[in-house]
């Protein structure tokens, strides 16, 4: 799974909150993960294993939020 494969958004609050606590995203299941760089790209997910964890940076840069609710 790809910034240009998910199917996934993320908002803007949410973004900021995994910035502050250092999380990011799994692109292909949508689970946070903890200690994770802002630019972080590929790290596997705690939860479905696949390498699709992008940190909250990444993410934004890729255009992949809402400014509303998911």
């Amino acid at each position: 799974m790809t910034p240009e494969t998910t199917r996934y958004r993320f908002t803007l609050e949410e973004l900021q909150q995994a910035d502050d606590w250092s999380e990011g995203f799994c692109l292909a299941c949508r689970a946070p993960r903890e200690c994770c760089e802002p630019d972080a790209s590929a790290y596997p997910c705690d939860e479905c294993g696949e390498h699709a964890v992008y940190g909250p940076h990444w993410i934004a840069i890729a255009g992949l939020f809402t400014e509303g609710a998911r």
